[in-house]
């Protein structure tokens, strides 16, 4: 029997960034700043920030930096522990641990490899790239579904045309409170696209998703595959998110999401 109770989440950040090329030949993409932290910390704080203690971040090979990032630093110099009192605090409050991920064989690989540890509870998933700034939270958001609902929740946005073929598309009933979803399309073209509505890099799952992922050792296994298997037995329910989305997996979007965060540094620090 699942356990409903959400305090596990997931963080692949074992992609190689090819579309941040060269700096990602030595730099994981979530070490990345947006201002004067990386991309990984958001993320992290995200899940904390509504009760989440066991989170686990998917590594590659040379990616030791996330690591290093949240390791405990002895003798911090005092002039500097205002700014690193919200990494320490992380730190703290919340059991961070690593897998690696021998290849870059994908979210749902990624996720796979996880149940060894999540066992037959559920957990959220965040794709760091996808950089949100909402009060509530897109985490927060969807567990508001996930309570009423149980089953899966993904994050959706509307898509531009030229987007559609880029994403996981997904088709729906609208309900009063969700968007019940009744089939999933990853990259489809847009003649076959059953609506312009995407997944946006947040999920929360149920274990039953371990059953459904392949366990290909080729090629990329696709998380969205796995959820149109699940609407054969799980809910599947879909809400679009609010606040500011940035793709920071590219050159363009890291540099608005800067822009956005150093405008607004000090409400997203304290607010979001």
């Amino acid at each position: 029997m699942s356990n409903k109770n959400l305090n596990w989440a997931v963080i692949p950040c074992a992609g190689l960034g090819t579309r941040l090329m060269p700096v990602t030949r030595s730099v994981p993409k979530a070490m990345l700043p947006v201002g004067n932290y990386p991309i990984i910390h958001f993320a992290v704080k995200e899940a904390i920030s509504i009760g989440i203690e066991n989170i686990l971040i998917i590594i590659g090979d040379g990616m030791d930096t996330l690591r290093s990032y949240f390791s405990e630093i002895e003798n911090m110099p005092e002039s500097l522990d205002e700014e690193n009192i919200n990494i320490e605090e992380m730190i703290k409050s919340s059991d961070i641990r690593f897998l690696l991920q021998e290849k870059p064989l994908g979210v749902g690989h990624a996720i796979k490899l996880t149940k060894r540890i999540i066992g037959d509870n559920s957990f959220a998933v965040i794709l760091p790239d996808d950089l949100i700034f909402s009060k509530p939270n897109s985490l927060q958001q969807l567990k508001k579904i996930y309570d009423k609902h149980g089953g899966h929740v993904i994050g959706l946005n509307e898509l531009k045309k030229n987007e559609i073929e880029k994403k996981g598309i997904v088709d729906f009933k609208k309900e009063k409170d969700r968007y019940k979803i009744t089939d999933l399309v990853e990259k489809p073209k847009i003649s076959e696209a059953p609506s312009s509505t995407g997944i946006l890099g947040r999920y929360i799952l149920d274990y039953s998703i371990f059953d459904q992922i392949d366990d290909s050792d080729e090629g990329e296994t696709n998380l969205t595959d796995a959820l149109s298997l699940s609407l054969k037995s799980s809910e599947v329910s879909g809400k679009i998110l609010e606040g500011y989305h940035f793709d920071t997996g590219n050159p363009n979007g890291l540099v608005k999401a800067s822009n956005f965060f150093l405008k607004n540094s000090k409400l997203i620090l304290e607010k979001y």
